[in-house]
């Protein structure tokens, strides 16, 4: 659920890209990255899951969504997303949110994702995820 993103074309991406982890659609998730294995760098807010290409990255979610996890719900589950800004140029963009798992809503996790526009379509460069400090 998306709060505010007043861009019509990040919102649609962030949807769509969230929509595929609900769905656990791997082959969907993949067009949201880039070609070139070696141009993501994802910081998770999980232990040892921070990856440094695309395929890293798709082989520690294909073991998520086949096996779970051992934190929260353990499930894929719907976030929600809030406190959203964005930066957009026409090549770049920059999406900063709070996200909050349904079923363990404190802390939120605090999400920047950077984005390049290719010739066809907005593709994820770097993702950094990490817990909201306690206040």
């Amino acid at each position: 659920m998306l709060d505010k993103l007043e861009d019509d074309e990040l919102n649609n991406f962030i949807k769509e890209y969230d929509k595929c982890f609900l769905e656990r659609n791997i082959e969907r998730l993949k067009l949201f990255y880039p070609d070139d294995d070696s141009e993501l760098v994802y910081y998770d807010n999980h232990k040892n899951n921070d990856t440094y290409s695309v395929d890293e990255h798709l082989k520690l979610l294909r073991d998520f969504f086949q096996n779970g996890k051992k934190t929260e719900s353990g499930a894929v589950e719907e976030l929600i997303m809030e406190n959203i800004h964005y930066f957009k140029t026409e090549r770049a963009a920059c999406v900063c949110f709070y996200a909050r798992y349904k079923s363990f809503p404190k802390p939120a996790v605090r999400t920047t994702m950077y984005l390049e526009r290719n010739i066809e379509a907005w593709k994820i460069k770097h993702v950094h995820c990490s817990f909201e400090p306690e206040k």
